[in-house]
């Protein structure tokens, strides 16, 4: 029971830790970059097993964490681009509304879920929920060449948390003994992109490393590691329909307040509704499960 609000925890953390970025003026991508590092040498350390790289390559599930770890840095740099370019509340909503993808992927392409008058009402409350928790007074413009950014991490986000719950699913048991393995694939191949991106940089923009972006990076690596467990774990014990939106609508409720409380960001009373129609989704689909 413990993993499911680690993991929404250590995932509403990221958002901050995103948020802090722009008032110390990190560079997103050396701290994505850094992150990775961080995360990979946190599953070293950590992993108990004595397979061999040899070994790791053929098992089983090895090519489904190579892919989600492509998807999870391409996701953390859109992400990333979307807050600064379109703008976070937008940004937001995109990525949590994205929980429709998994959750069709589980009752329709996997099958081992089901739908019932309870959980759709839940998740239409958390649908709801996720656009009135940052909706602002202001009418928002979206340059023309950046109004692609919000679908494409809907997409990406939907089709990276499908693939994370299907390897889980597929592979069952043979996976639970190897999460922490299976992160240290996904983190490694990650930053083999980040790497590739930051030597580019550096060669051809002549980027320096800074310190501030080493710490940003090995906070972000520590928060990514955990919250990336615990979610795989909590994959474990509850189908698609109930996980991904009180996941999603625990993170929209967590970040919410932690904006008001930690942030002093102003709510309006529309935004505080949407904070307790999160819970209530919550509690519904928690019940339809």
């Amino acid at each position: 029971m413990i993993n499911l609000p680690l993991a929404i925890l250590f995932s509403t953390l990221i958002m901050v830790t995103f948020k802090l970025f722009e008032r110390y003026r990190i560079d997103t991508i050396q701290a994505i970059t850094v992150n990775y590092v961080v995360a990979v040498a946190f599953g070293l350390i950590t992993y108990r097993g004595d397979l061999t790289p040899a070994e790791v390559v053929q098992l089983p599930w090895y090519p489904y964490a190579s892919v989600i770890g492509v998807f999870f840095i391409l996701v953390f740099f859109v992400f990333a681009t979307s807050a600064r370019k379109v703008g976070i509340a937008i940004t937001a909503v995109s990525s949590k509304m994205s929980v429709i993808i998994p959750v069709l992927v589980g009752v329709l392409i996997m099958k081992n879920d089901s739908l019932n008058v309870v959980k759709t009402i839940g998740i239409l409350l958390a649908l709801i929920a996720f656009y009135l928790t940052f909706k602002k007074r202001e009418a928002v413009s979206i340059r023309k060449r950046y109004v692609l950014l919000p679908l494409l991490l809907f997409l990406g986000n939907g089709t990276n948390d499908s693939l994370q719950s299907y390897t889980t699913y597929t592979f069952g048991t043979n996976l639970a003994n190897h999460t922490t393995l299976m992160l240290i694939v996904v983190f490694g191949t990650a930053l083999v992109i980040g790497t590739g991106i930051s030597l580019w940089r550096a060669v051809v923009h002549k980027v320096g490393i800074a310190p501030r972006n080493m710490i940003a990076g090995t906070v972000l690596g520590l928060l990514n590691f955990l919250s990336t467990y615990y979610f795989l774990r909590s994959l474990d014990f509850y189908p698609n329909t109930v996980f991904f939106p009180v996941f999603n609508a625990g993170i929209v409720a967590m970040s919410a307040l932690t904006g008001l409380f930690l942030f002093k960001e102003q709510l309006r009373p529309i935004n505080k509704f949407g904070i307790v129609l999160a819970v209530i989704a919550i509690i519904v689909i928690a019940r339809g499960g």
